[in-house]
């Protein structure tokens, strides 16, 4: 990003990098090993909390709301008692992550802001420019955490440095109530076409499926990409270049997501954001929907409670993965990162938290607050206690090693244009059309070619 570009196209590149589901690889997950000694200072004794080179000072830490509260109460309290320790003033700002796009294009435009911010997907490729380097602290880290997941680095490395820290991994399956598919004769479904069966069966017994068809940065693309893929379909062809939406197999998509919905969802997912199926699914509504584990979670922390719906939705519930289509079972993943702006005036300070923030008993406990709903992104997390303990938690922790993540824009390279045709919910709203009769299926897709190719140019 040039430092002389216009505010008006900076802004629309801004856009590219909303916050969302951020992607995988579809080669099975291997390991970035860590740096070999001689490529390594000489090793010398860390404390639990590195010192801080600046000696203090204050940090400002921009991040989302997560959907599972526990984890943002303890990142609060761990970056608290590193700062207190450090003598460094740490505020952490949480909110919706849909709006952190917009606050870094202001802070990025203002050159000052919060020193360090966390989003989804490659942003930190996507705005290299403005980022420091972090390759001091990957690198540490990588030797502590035994290496990242290869695919990490199509996600924070540019020009050869890591621009930013990957944090978190949040793949979806689908929460379901086991005592209803047992009361109707079903069981979870391994294909699409059985998916649509079983969903028909649970609708009309008063109980269907839910899936959001709207605009929100989770559930709906991290269902209707890989629905597409799984068809056969793709937006564009291995150049990244030339569209290919309008096909055959993406009309076979949009024609048997016309069918499913009918037969088996809930009708109301047209307006649904990733948080109202969640909402239903709690509420006894419906008896299965794609969800990242906060459903689980929180129906566990409210039986706690006390709360009897809660505690028999929590016994009664299970998740089953991605079904599979004629082409596969693809899954869109989620990954989360962050970075150090380069307008800083503490940057050591932020590599320093983010140093102890990585250490693995830290980000270990991190996790195990949010009993599994982000999944590391360093293969010995595979390990992960909740995994073991729990083990209808089995499915998220096998997104990681299933070798079927793909990424938007896929079979193109990742790129800016994918992730504009992601923030326009194109994708999304081409089935959306379709289902809300809108649009019939061929007219969806021919919809979909003319705006993709407003983009791929």
């Amino acid at each position: 990003m040039s430092s002389k570009i216009t505010r008006r196209k900076f802004l629309t590149i801004a856009g590219t990098a909303t916050a969302s589901t951020a992607l995988a690889a579809c080669a099975a997950p291997t390991a970035v090993p860590a740096p070999k000694p001689a490529e390594q200072k000489p090793a010398e004794a860390k404390p639990a909390a590195p010192a801080v080179a600046t000696g203090g000072g204050s940090l400002s830490f921009l991040t989302w709301t997560n959907f599972v509260p526990e984890m943002d109460t303890k990142l609060d309290q761990m970056t608290k008692a590193w700062g207190d320790k450090n003598k460094v003033d740490v505020k952490v700002e949480h909110i919706n992550i849909n709006d952190i796009p917009a606050r870094r294009a202001a802070a990025i435009q203002a050159k000052t802001g919060p020193d360090l911010i966390w989003d989804s997907q490659n942003w930190g490729t996507l705005f290299k420019d403005v980022l420091v380097d972090v390759s001091d602290v990957m690198n540490e880290a990588a030797s502590a955490n035994g290496g990242w997941y290869k695919w990490t680095e199509q996600f924070c490395k540019a020009d050869g440095q890591w621009k930013t820290v990957p944090h978190g991994f949040s793949g979806g399956t689908f929460i379901y109530r086991t005592d209803l598919f047992k009361q109707n004769g079903v069981t979870a479904p391994k294909t699409y076409d059985e998916f649509i069966k079983v969903a028909e069966t649970m609708k009309k017994a008063g109980k269907p499926f839910g899936q959001a068809v709207g605009h929100s940065f989770g559930d709906p693309p991290g269902f209707w990409y890989p629905f597409l893929w799984a068809h056969g379909g793709k937006e564009v062809n291995e150049d990244g270049k030339t569209v290919a939406i309008n096909s055959p197999d993406t009309v076979m998509a949009i024609e048997k997501a016309v069918d499913m919905y009918k037969r088996g969802f809930a009708d109301a997912g047209l307006a649904w954001d990733d948080s109202a199926n969640n909402r239903s699914y709690l509420a006894e509504e419906i008896s299965a929907t794609e969800n990242g584990a906060s459903i689980y979670f929180v129906a566990g922390r409210d039986a706690a409670k006390g709360d009897e719906r809660a505690k028999r939705v929590r016994e009664n519930s299970d998740h089953f993965a991605k079904p599979a289509g004629p082409k596969g079972a693809p899954i869109l993943a989620g990954g989360y990162y962050t970075g150090i702006m380069n307008y800083s005036k503490n940057v050591n300070a932020a590599k320093d938290l983010l140093r102890y923030l990585m250490q693995p008993p830290t980000y270990l406990e991190w996790m195990e607050s949010g009993q599994g709903y982000l999944q590391g992104l360093a293969p010995k997390y595979e390990d992960q206690p909740i995994f073991k303990t729990d083990p209808k938690m089995k499915p998220f922790v096998d997104n990681l090693k299933s070798g079927n993540a793909l990424w938007l824009g896929w079979p193109g390279p990742l790129s800016a244009a994918a992730f504009r045709v992601y923030n326009n919910y194109t994708i999304v709203d081409m089935f959306a059309k379709a289902i809300s009769g809108e649009l019939k299926p061929a007219d969806a897709a021919k919809w979909a070619e003319d705006q993709l190719k407003n983009v791929y140019k």
